[in-house]
């Protein structure tokens, strides 16, 4: 990296961004250790509902679109290869998806969306009324209007973050728990590895991947990414025989897994690190999912749980070099870490390698925030140009 050769690396953060990471690094031959503050994938990584939807409500240019769509399209690959490697399955489904117009005004959204989208050469197909009823018997009576998006799928994230641990111990990765990290070490104004309580580990680079908890990590005159987390809660009902395929209506979703539970969600609260399920919020995905799929009524609650998703100071990811030699960042995903993990993986691994991402990453530039190190000589990156902000459901 920056014209020095790179083999030991240190990941800080065990959920799935962290996980990609660290087993894209050990297939490469590099040595890695991956500290977790908890347990593996426990935090936002198990709380999602693993839709791969890069195309739900696109109906404009994005800067994160083309990652997006790239991540989507790398999973069938990506979730053999953890299938193979690991003996879990991550249930990666693949009927598409449908977005429902529900309310008034809706269908209109739906042509913009559908004329956008196919001006960039996505597939895309508005549906109406029987054709709409045969991709979804179950939907009310008076959804009439659809979208539906062939490529769009989704994922077991609970299987697949399991897959993802014991695939990169498998590659050769050091996963450790219980693990806090408590400030970078930084020397002659590079970034030489981390503070973890009584022990100082050292490192030729450390990757940032601690989700909602990034922003709790810095070091000698250098600032951390700006990192706040966001509660999303989802109920679960089931096992039912509906829907076929995941739903998604307005800011709402609906998530079919494979053994008969169905996810609906989810909420985006600023709530602090405030994890608790609230009634109010349950109570309403329980009869927002109902209303879309009236059969959902006689489905039996399951659970409910919430999640705390990372987000930065403009709700988009930082991914990238840091303002130090030795640091790097894969932060800030919001509700995009689900889909963009196996991407996120070969871009830090490229990074790492001095190589080119391939993608135009300014945009993600963890300098917009102004990172930088005093007295070091180096100057603050200039701001990202694009302030886009993309809710893609995960």
């Amino acid at each position: 990296m920056n014209g020095r050769p790179i083999d030991d690396v240190l990941v800080v953060g065990g959920g799935i961004i962290g996980l990609a990471i660290a087993r894209e690094a050990a297939r490469a031959g590099m040595r890695v250790r991956l500290l977790e503050k908890g347990a593996i994938g426990r935090e936002a990584s198990s709380a999602a509902a693993g839709l791969l939807g890069p195309q739900l409500g696109t109906d404009r240019p994005d800067p994160l679109l083309p990652l997006c769509l790239a991540s989507r399209d790398l999973y069938p690959v990506f979730a053999r290869e953890v299938a193979d490697e690991s003996g879990i399955d991550p249930a990666l489904l693949d009927p598409g998806t449908l977005v429902v117009a529900a309310r008034a005004g809706e269908a209109e959204a739906l042509d913009r969306q559908c004329a956008f989208q196919r001006s960039i050469g996505l597939p895309a197909e508005r549906v109406r009324g029987g054709e709409l009823r045969r991709l979804e018997p179950s939907l009310r009576a008076d959804c009439v209007e659809g979208l539906y998006l062939p490529r769009d799928r989704s994922v077991d994230n609970v299987l697949l973050v399991q897959g993802l641990e014991r695939a990169a111990e498998r590659s050769g990765a050091h996963l450790e728990r219980g693990a806090r990290v408590d400030r970078l070490l930084v020397a002659n104004g590079r970034v030489v590895g981390v503070q973890a309580g009584p022990e100082r580990v050292g490192a030729g680079a450390v990757v940032i991947a601690a989700g909602a908890w990034s922003g709790e990590i810095a070091g000698d005159g250098l600032a951390p990414v700006p990192s706040v987390p966001v509660r999303g809660q989802i109920a679960c009902l089931g096992p039912a025989a509906v829907p076929g395929r995941p739903l998604y209506s307005g800011d709402f979703y609906l998530v079919p897994r494979r053994d008969g539970r169905v996810l609906a969600g989810s909420t985006m609260e600023r709530a602090g690190f405030d994890r608790r399920v609230t009634a109010p919020a349950i109570a309403a995905l329980t009869a927002a999912a109902i209303a879309l799929v009236p059969a959902l009524r006689d489905a039996p609650f399951h659970s409910a749980w919430a999640g705390l998703r990372p987000a930065t100071g403009d709700d988009l990811p930082a991914i990238g070099r840091g303002a130090a030699p030795g640091l790097l960042y894969a932060c800030g995903h919001l509700r995009q870490g689900i889909l963009l993990a196996p991407l996120t993986g070969l871009l830090i691994l490229r990074l790492l390698r001095g190589a080119d991402p391939g993608f135009d990453l300014t945009a993600f530039d963890p300098g917009r925030f102004q990172n930088r190190i005093t007295g070091a000589g180096l100057s603050p990156a200039p701001s990202a140009g694009a302030r886009a902000r993309r809710e893609n459901p995960s």
